[in-house]
């Protein structure tokens, strides 16, 4: 025998169904309003709850929410009755969190079946242990577990709301940072969010321009995954900039299937309710980075050169030019580096083409640790790499590709093979060495300068301020 509560402000219906619960053997209270059924729920303890939709007090949807909030409620049968139609019966039983529904429409034998049918369920118990020391909440109480069930649904539908800006994934990053910024007492966001090809970290502070360690940020919010992708590059945005600031992060994992990304914020004294409120948000955005992240990459696969994972040609030429428009526009310095590997062709004759790949790979990622992440790096074609070196005059622009020869001579070629020694030649030109009208004029230089290395030695880096 087990205990039944009816909940409805018809006496006429909480009339019919008590009787058949008594007919069947159990136990049966009444309410007729949503407050006394929530009342009588923990005076009770009901294994099974029979609650109409519309009711004064509470509604039925709402009386379910909250009883299912209650460790002692969470097995208990909760069924909503309505004389509406089935479909928004069934849709707005599972989203309330009822076990079922039973149609008031129909014949009293149909009713009266469906009803037996319920009761002999055996899943459904009531867990009264949960209950000892406890009792009703104060109506009060009942406001700000309806207040949260709120901002539960405000949450979701605000992060719902950033899937129509997939293709501009900074403006998600902003609005995502915006949002927590509202909810929560906290200084800086940093949102990590995980790919092969590329990495990006978004830091955004309440006060612009805040200057923070960008790699130790990386590698907190990297520390806590447990089996994370390793991106092959990075991209970093926000409103900070570079220093050696290190915010104390408290970090949030966004995971589906697999770890994707890592939300961290820094805040003081986060109370439980801002704890659980950046669980929600975390929880909610997993389907949000999961498409983002399948938009980002076709992108970047549409403009990745496959085997070195730098741009390609037609990428190259676009970001190139595009800089080179910018620079003239404002009148900051540019230049463009032509890079080539010296004796190529031996390589693939003498050790075959698939040493010859991997020297290619090998190369694009000395090529990456040797300039800054805001320097555009691409492959030119076969063996010609390109780079474009931003806010730099020909001077630095030739330190940073002297650098990055000196760091080719000196790399250890022996994983790929170990008879190999590979080295660079390369030709460097600069918007401050003459008035250019296009890039291609400015490639066309670099080349010039990148033939005299090949033909006085090469293994060096050649000026085209040096032709002239």
């Amino acid at each position: 025998m087990r205990r039944v509560l009816v909940a409805d402000d018809s006496p006429v219906w909480r009339s019919f169904i008590s009787n058949i619960v008594k007919e069947h053997g159990d136990t049966v209270e009444t309410a007729s309003d949503g407050l006394e059924a929530y009342n009588k729920a923990f005076e009770f303890v009901p294994d099974i709850i029979f609650t109409d939709i519309e009711m004064p007090m509470l509604r039925g949807y709402t009386l379910c929410r909250i009883l299912r909030n209650e460790p002692a409620f969470k097995s208990s049968g909760v069924i909503i009755m309505t004389s509406l139609s089935e479909t928004l019966n069934r849709f707005w039983a599972e989203k309330s969190g009822a076990s079922g529904f039973l149609s008031k429409e129909g014949g009293s034998e149909d009713i009266r079946k469906n009803v037996i049918a319920f009761l002999e369920r055996d899943s459904f118990r009531a867990d009264r242990s949960f209950l000892k020391n406890s009792s009703p909440k104060p109506i009060y109480e009942i406001n700000l577990l309806l207040e949260k069930l709120l901002l539960k649904e405000t949450i979701k539908s605000e992060i719902y709301s950033l899937f129509k800006y997939v293709t501009d994934e900074e403006h998600i990053m902003w609005k995502l940072s915006d949002l927590i910024f509202q909810l929560l007492p906290v200084r800086l966001v940093a949102v990590m969010v995980l790919d092969p090809l590329q990495g990006r970290l978004f830091i955004a502070s309440k006060e612009d321009g805040t200057s923070v360690d960008f790699d130790e940020v990386r590698d907190t919010l990297f520390a806590v995954l447990s089996r994370p992708v390793i991106p092959m590059s990075w991209k970093f945005g926000g409103n900070t900039k570079r220093g050696e600031f290190v915010p104390n992060l408290l970090p949030f994992v966004v995971k589906n299937t697999e770890e994707i990304g890592v939300i961290g914020v820094e805040a003081d004294n986060l109370q439980m309710e801002d704890l659980e409120i950046m669980v929600d948000i975390v929880t909610n955005l997993s389907s949000l980075f999961e498409i983002s992240l399948m938009y980002s990459s076709a992108v970047m696969q549409a403009k990745v050169d496959e085997l070195t994972k730098l741009l390609n040609y037609r990428a190259l030429m676009e970001k190139l030019s595009e800089n080179f428009t910018i620079a003239k526009r404002n009148g900051t310095l540019f230049s463009i580096g032509m890079i080539d590997i010296d004796d190529f062709k031996k390589v693939n004759d003498t050790f075959g083409h698939t040493t010859g790949n991997n020297v290619l790979k090998e190369l694009a990622s000395v090529m990456k640790n040797s300039f800054r992440d805001i320097d555009i790096l691409g492959r030119y074609g076969g063996e010609e790499f390109s780079v474009g070196i931003l806010a730099s005059g020909i001077e630095e622009a030739y330190k940073a590709m002297e650098r990055f020869r000196k760091n080719v001579e000196n790399h250890d070629w022996k994983k790929v093979n170990l008879d190999l020694k590979v080295t660079i030649s390369g030709g460097i030109t600069s918007t401050s060495v003459r008035s250019y009208r296009t890039v291609v004029e400015m490639i066309e230089d670099a080349d010039r300068a990148l033939y005299i290395s090949k033909n006085s030695g090469k293994n060096k880096i050649t000026k085209f301020t040096d032709l002239t």
